[in-house]
């Protein structure tokens, strides 16, 4: 009886010795799944849109959910730690879109603040006063609309572009100047290339710059039918004293939702519906990077981002930044790399 006892005592005791050789990990570290895309952080904060500085701290804009209706500026560390900076009123800036300086100043357009929609802001002494930066000349016309700004562009030399969607044309604003000029548009709603005065802009709705040379998202939207019926990708550049406007890519079917250049000057867009995408600046074709649903995950969560949805793109060296299909935040280090890894 007692061999019984001490051999079912030996037997039990090499069933926990396997089981604790079995190659489980510790608790802490990160599970492995096969496919996932592994992320920085993701801050699940609704916003409207975000500018990322020189350090990578992340700026975002909008409401935040379940605390009032006002919209609220935050800042988001490396660490994917959030800093409520200032608040705002929604009448007035619920819609906002932002830039920011070579010296990390944030600058911010409100275009659906009816009184202010000419106007360009600044966050300033520390993000607790949001003060008015610039305000864009009026037409010469005395019928002319107030400029109207739902896309602003630093060009990195101490200028901004913007599109006035009043005046359909695509201007340049100098602030140590003082003044804002006349780039490319002809006023009448109409995708159309050309020089100056002879294109043609409807809804600019993103402008990036790369080596002075601007690409903007152009799309034709029916309110009637809420379908997109064109949607393109296009070129501003200054060639031989004018600025000349070239359609890269135009669809009836796909709809460019936003676009970042990474550290070697490949172009990404985000199709709305599809996923993120490459385009090719030498023959304008599309190739698919990632379509439809991926598994996303960091030590403590594993979930899926779904990126037919996603509508914001900012890539800072070879970081990538998105706002999910609910305008979350993900930020994914090393993006190739980690997209790369996940195929295999």
């Amino acid at each position: 009886m007692k061999k019984k006892i001490l051999l079912a005592v030996v037997f039990l005791s090499v069933l926990n010795s396997c089981s604790s050789d079995s190659g489980d990990k510790p608790s802490n570290e990160p599970e492995e799944i096969k496919g996932e895309i592994k992320m920085d952080y993701k801050i699940d904060k609704p916003n409207n849109d975000f500018v990322v500085s020189s350090d990578n701290s992340v700026y975002i804009i909008g409401q935040e959910e379940n605390v009032d209706y006002n919209i609220h500026l935050q800042k988001v560390d490396l660490t994917g730690k959030v800093t409520k900076l200032k608040s705002l009123s929604f009448s007035n800036f619920f819609n906002s879109i932002l830039t920011i300086t070579s010296s990390d100043e944030v600058l911010l357009t409100s275009p659906f603040n009816v009184a202010d929609t000419d106007k360009i802001y600044r966050f300033e002494n520390n993000f607790l006063e949001l003060n008015s930066y610039y305000t864009m000349k009026l037409a010469s016309s005395p019928t002319a609309s107030k400029s109207k700004m739902p896309a602003i562009c630093n060009n990195n030399d101490k200028t901004y572009f913007v599109f006035d969607y009043n005046s359909k044309s695509i201007k340049r604003i100098v602030p140590e100047l003082g003044t804002d000029v006349f780039v490319a548009g002809s006023g009448k709603e109409e995708i159309k290339d050309g020089k100056g005065l002879s294109a043609g802009f409807i809804g600019v709705s993103r402008i990036i710059s790369l080596n002075n040379v601007l690409y903007v998202i152009d799309n034709k939207y029916d309110p009637a039918t809420a379908n997109y019926l064109n949607s393109t990708i296009r070129k501003v550049e200054y060639i031989n004293n004018e600025w000349n406007v070239t359609t890269l890519i135009s669809s009836t079917t796909n709809v460019y939702s936003d676009m970042a250049f990474d550290s070697k000057n490949d172009l990404y867009v985000l199709v709305y519906n599809k996923g993120l995408f490459k385009l090719d600046l030498q023959n304008n074709t599309l190739s698919a990077v990632k379509e439809g649903e991926t598994k996303i995950g960091d030590s403590k969560k594993h979930e899926t981002l779904d990126l037919q949805y996603a509508r914001v793109l900012k890539i800072k060296n070879n970081d990538m930044y998105l706002l999910d299909r609910y305008s979350a935040l993900i930020k994914i280090s090393n993006f190739q790399a980690k997209f790369e890894a996940a195929s295999k």
